[in-house]
């Protein structure tokens, strides 16, 4: 299958952005926003993520005709809509806006994320922040770039200057209180609460590292591809391959493998 023109799905996204997310930026009422589940204050959904979610599955599966479009706030609601994945169509996988708590908050970063799927494996990315008009697209074996210029990790430094971030509980919670006090050997520590443009960062070499905790497709698949294809490294702790398809717990992103097996050495709890 020969994918979609890269730049034509990058401006279907520009476009949603500009309707429906960049208006609703720090003028969201009460009643945009609300939690997904009761009770759960973390998790909250706001109007420009339905909007965009539902702008974004009409205009990408038009775009490519025979595909299915999957987002967040859908697999939400139904979560059996993730089996789409195991399916013979092309999948788009969307987070309409990640970031979500920042974005409704009035605060920044927060991203669009679009993930082009077949047989779980990601063949292509979007990673767009609206605020700075940074769009970077990836497709497998075709490079990384961010409007129009390669991108590349940042080459490894020691531990002392390095620049990252990482959730203690990865490991597990039971271990976070022995994880979370060897950050301090860290040059910077950094958590922007959004994943995609945690990516973006990586890739372009403005972060050395980053742990996280709970991963989740629609997260992670365009960013994985991503560092990939700029160079980095990344596994699961166990130094299993992650595709970027499935939900699992403790991912490292490093720009090389000799820097991630020092970080999971260093970090390990027992």
């Amino acid at each position: 299958m020969s994918l979609p023109d890269l730049q034509k799905i990058a401006k279907i996204i520009e476009s949603v952005a500009a309707t429906e997310i960049v208006p609703r930026f720090g003028e969201l009422q009460i009643s945009d926003i609300t939690e997904k589940r009761p009770g759960d204050p973390g998790n909250l959904v706001t109007t420009a993520d339905l909007e965009a979610e539902k702008a974004l599955t009409h205009r990408l599966e038009d775009a490519l005709p025979g595909s299915v479009a999957i987002g967040e706030e859908a697999i939400e609601a139904d979560p059996n809509m993730l089996n789409t994945l195991d399916g013979d169509s092309p999948v788009w996988l969307i987070d309409p806006v990640d970031g979500t708590s920042n974005f409704a908050s009035g605060r920044e970063p927060f991203v669009v994320l679009v993930s082009l799927i077949i047989n779980r494996e990601t063949i292509a990315g979007w990673i767009y922040v609206p605020m700075e008009n940074r769009m970077a697209v990836v497709s497998k074996g075709d490079g990384a770039f961010c409007n129009g210029e390669r991108m590349q990790v940042a080459p490894s430094d020691p531990f002392e200057e390095a620049f990252g971030s990482a959730h203690a509980s990865g490991w597990g919670r039971e271990y976070r209180e022995l994880v979370r006090p060897k950050f301090a050997r860290f040059g910077k520590m950094i958590n922007y609460h959004c994943a995609g443009y945690d990516f973006l960062q990586l890739a372009s070499g403005n972060k050395h590292f980053s742990l996280y905790r709970a991963l989740f497709p629609w997260d992670h698949a365009a960013g994985v591809l991503m560092h990939k294809e700029a160079g980095g490294y990344m596994a699961l702790l166990g130094n299993e391959v992650y595709s970027g398809g499935d939900t699992v717990r403790g991912l490292l992103a490093t720009p090389d493998e000799t820097f991630w097996t020092e970080i999971v050495a260093y970090l390990k709890p027992i």
